[in-house]
């Protein structure tokens, strides 16, 4: 018994890196927009109390979202400028929002002129974070807010990280290069579709694996 437990841990101890973890506790007070620099989808988040992120580097674009009391003593909805916090996850497990008490006008006015808040750890451990507020710029088609932390990040601001802002932004100057595809792009294939052979090429074959089997697993409906 007691070298079948020396093997488990043994076995435990040589696990990659790459297989932890960190669990993202979701608020009902908290609207996330974009996870990453990557738009969150709302069909990700519909009826989900967390997500799950790789150990590292993070950011989040969220709003605050709360019914306070208004100065007329009635109930109104609080919603809080666009915020962008980030943060590192390199030895957290879990992580969740501690947000400051939004009960009234006076403290959401204090609120939009200084946000704050903690993210806390599993065992309720503020982890250290840099926060800031995410200008955007309203159009006819409304907030773009993925481009918006495109553009922050790139900016070098207080809560930004910039490798964040290039994963996808600049891979359209590499694909107006001839040698990076095998073949010349037929005329018929678009862009995304440049896009995914490239990366695809650039991946080691474990990580082709499991990307095609990913493919078999979710049909095109």
């Amino acid at each position: 018994m007691r070298t079948w437990f020396l093997i488990a841990i043994g076995c435990f101890l040589i696990l990659p890196l790459e297989t932890l973890a960190t669990t993202l506790r979701l608020s009902t007070d908290v609207d996330l927009l974009v996870l990453d620099g990557k738009k969150v989808s709302s069909s990700l988040l519909r009826g989900a109390d967390s997500l799950e992120l790789d150990n590292g580097p993070h950011q989040l674009v969220f709003r605050v979202e709360k019914n306070i009391r208004t100065s007329a003593r009635e109930q109104g909805l609080y919603i809080s400028p666009p915020l962008v916090v980030s943060f590192d996850t390199k030895e957290v497990n879990q992580v969740n929002f501690n947000l400051p008490r939004l009960e009234n006008d006076k403290e959401s006015d204090e609120f939009d002129r200084a946000p704050h808040l903690q993210l806390l750890d599993g065992n309720a451990a503020v982890i250290p974070l840099k926060i800031d507020i995410l200008p955007v710029k309203t159009t006819s088609q409304g907030i773009d807010y993925e481009q918006a932390t495109q553009v922050y990040n790139k900016a070098g601001k207080t809560a930004s990280i910039k490798s964040f802002a290039t994963m996808m932004a600049d891979d359209s100057e590499l694909l107006s290069k001839s040698s990076e595809l095998d073949a010349p792009a037929r005329q018929s294939e678009t862009l995304t579709e440049q896009r995914l052979r490239y990366w695809f090429l650039q991946a080691d074959k474990p990580t082709r694996d499991r990307f095609l089997q990913w493919v078999k697993d979710n049909p095109t409906q």
